[in-house]
């Protein structure tokens, strides 16, 4: 995105042909709506009656997203000691106002400048600010104009992306556990949404069932787990199930934060009778008389129950055979919540997992700089690579073995390492996964043959699980598959 100056923007919003005005618009990457646009020339013709300078309204970048979180802020000018960062609304939002301020103070803290913001609303002509309390205060456009004049424009930056670091604002409940338990997140507008809308359904004095649903990246783990907190800080007893294997951040939710997280092997166990909120995550997962028991208890206590998963995250074919969302609205008739906005999901890196998992999905023109490829004859030569990435801080995940008998992928697999089960829900910055040769396309679709046994776990399906755990970089190690192998650069070479 390149800096712009506002007031040449309003001027050429008021005076060029549409067609030309958006030609311009493109060659800053911005693409705001006219009514946007209308608001900004309020704000810039109030500034205009104390201050013709034409520096103060010079370098600020107009509609910023942050990457991978989709973070928008209206207004930011950046300097060497401080960034300023000014919001521009139609009408005065209340209580709304305050929190965007909040948040994008948040956000901005990472840069490790001292942070001003402000929220202009055109229909008033007035500024708002918050001050170190976070207490919404009416604040003079003549304090900012001084502001903007004394401020050191930072002219080294040839990319804003690269002052955003992504991995500062996921915050996982299993990989950031003290961050989430202290609130040092803040969920999107349509994770907020939800959450409200959830709380309304569970503040009823009758039983409610609801189903949080969305794909890996959506953040649906992060608000199961935000309402569980917010229902447990209004003092009622919260149980929460976990379909697999508890996970670190779990046992630290346990044992540190007395949280009451228990495995579904045993959910026979829970006495549902001390709960108010029942929680079961990763329920696509879950044995149908595991299911049904806690539909049942639920009903019986008059309790409340959220459910919440990702049907494509099934690893095991009886998984998808159970088609265990559609019991749940069989048999509890939920109200489900559809996370759609990917924000934890890396685009470049989403992109090519969709198109090595189906040939058949159109090419988009995406930078992948964050995905390495390598390619091996011998599995010895991929595995000690692999070691060796290990060593380099990458996130090693085996394919989990079978209890049974050896499986090829067994050949490769590092030893204490986790396995595909044991990262459901968790995310890391780098990690490698391994393809060998028994992977193939059945069609357009990615598949495995000629396993001399049969495979308990389903390995394109660990295969996902381990690709989607990836926040910024992805290694992929090929064993003697020329196939993969050219499916994969070809994927790689149309990004550039």
């Amino acid at each position: 995105m390149k800096q712009v100056n506002i007031l040449s923007l309003t001027q050429a919003y008021r005076s060029l042909e549409e067609e030309t005005l958006q030609k311009y618009l493109h060659f800053f990457k911005t693409n705001p709506k006219p009514t946007e646009l209308k608001d900004l020339s309020s704000f810039v013709d109030d500034l205009l009656l104390l201050e013709d300078n034409i520096e103060i309204y010079d370098c600020f970048y107009y509609g910023y997203q942050i990457p991978q979180i989709s973070k928008e802020f209206d207004l930011l000018r950046i300097g060497e000691d401080f960034v300023v960062n000014v919001e521009i609304k139609s009408t005065n939002t209340g209580e709304k106002l305050g929190y965007q301020l909040e948040r994008n103070k948040y956000y901005l803290s990472f840069l490790g400048l001292e942070v001003f913001s402000y929220t202009y609303v055109s229909d008033e002509k007035s500024l708002y600010s918050i001050d170190n309390h976070n207490k919404v205060f009416q604040s003079e456009l003549a304090d900012l104009i001084d502001l903007l004049n004394t401020q050191e424009i930072d002219r080294t930056i040839t990319n804003l992306d690269t002052l955003f670091n992504p991995s500062n604002y996921l915050v996982s409940p299993f990989n950031s556990t003290r961050s989430f338990i202290r609130g040092r997140y803040f969920l999107t507008n349509q994770q907020e949404e939800c959450k409200n809308k959830i709380i309304k359904l569970l503040e009823r004095p009758k039983t409610s069932f609801v189903s949080i649903c969305g794909k890996a990246g959506t953040g649906k783990t992060l608000l199961t787990y935000d309402i569980a907190k917010h229902c447990m800080n209004l003092d009622w007893d919260v149980v929460i199930v976990h379909c697999g294997k508890l996970n670190d951040g779990h046992n630290m939710l346990k044992t540190a934060f007395k949280w009451n997280v228990v495995p579904a092997k045993l959910a026979s166990s829970i006495d549902f009778s001390d709960y108010k909120l029942v929680v079961v995550d990763e329920v696509q997962r879950m044995f149908p008389s595991q299911l049904d028991l806690i539909i049942n208890e639920v009903k019986k206590q008059e309790a409340n129950c959220i459910f919440s998963y990702d049907a494509e995250q099934c690893l095991r074919t009886w998984e998808i055979n159970n088609n265990i969302p559609q019991r749940i609205d069989e048999k509890a008739n939920s109200d489900v919540f559809q996370l759609t906005e990917k924000i934890r999901t890396n685009k470049e890196i989403a992109t090519f997992i969709n198109l090595l998992f189906d040939k058949g999905k159109a090419y988009k023109k995406v930078k992948m700089s964050n995905i390495q490829i390598n390619y091996f004859k011998s599995y010895d030569d991929a595995k000690e690579y692999v070691r060796y990435l290990n060593k380099m801080d990458w996130k090693v995940i085996n394919y989990t073995p079978s209890n049974r008998y050896d499986l090829p992928y067994e050949k490769f697999a590092l030893p204490n390492q986790d396995n595909a089960h044991d990262v459901v829900g968790q995310e890391y910055d780098k990690v490698v996964v391994v393809l060998d040769s028994y992977f193939y396309y059945d069609g357009n679709k990615l598949s495995t043959r000629a396993y001399p046994k049969h495979a308990y776990y389903h390995p394109t399906k660990m295969l996902f699980q381990m690709m989607t755990r990836t926040r910024k970089q992805l290694s992929i190690v090929v064993i003697s598959n020329h196939i993969i192998m050219d499916r994969c650069l070809t994927i790689l070479d149309s990004s550039h």
